[in-house]
């Protein structure tokens, strides 16, 4: 099996995922891996589509002339099969609750990359904090703690972080 890593942006519409997938589906390839999104009216993917070199080939030629008619901006790369995780990491699940200030996604991660933790999964959104009304920003995500790494440690030098600038952070096993 062959795989291939597509990009895609544009405006959002009802039936667009519909009309990627069918593409898809009709070269016989499978969509493997995905993240779909409507980022405030402008729709986002991220996919791993496997299916055998011919049929990643039609699928690229289909995509490329079609694309832009389906109002995409598109990218598609060829990509080598590779391990999910490194061996003998571990996931966790890494929770950020703040009021909403600029640098906490920032902050985080390089406190994370300090310690080689693998970020395998990150959303980052703003909602109206419930009765306050005030921007909440929350940052949800899957990392993988390096063999050998402690995480009692990470938890504390990410609650010191969460006190330094104003966030709860949680990091939970999976």
């Amino acid at each position: 099996m062959s795989q291939l890593i597509v990009t895609a942006v544009g405006p959002d519409r009802p039936g667009l995922v519909a009309d990627l997938t069918r593409h898809v589906f009709e070269v016989g390839a499978s969509l493997a891996d995905s993240r779909m999104v409507n980022l405030r009216g402008h729709f986002a993917l991220l996919a791993l589509i496997e299916g055998t070199t011919e049929a990643l080939t039609s699928l690229r030629r289909k995509l490329e002339s079609e694309g832009s008619g389906m109002g995409l901006r598109l990218e598609m790369y060829e990509a080598a099969a590779a391990a999910s995780r490194a061996p003998g990491s571990v996931p966790y699940r890494l929770k950020v609750y703040s009021n909403d200030q600029p640098g906490i996604a920032a902050r985080v991660t390089a406190l994370l990359r300090q310690h080689s933790v693998n970020v395998e999964e990150l959303e980052t959104r703003i909602e109206s904090a419930p009765f306050a009304g005030t921007p909440l920003f929350t940052l949800e995500g899957v990392v993988t703690l390096p063999q050998g790494t402690s995480a009692r440690k990470m938890r504390d030098e990410l609650g010191a972080l969460g006190e330094k600038i104003g966030c709860d952070i949680d990091l939970d096993a999976i």
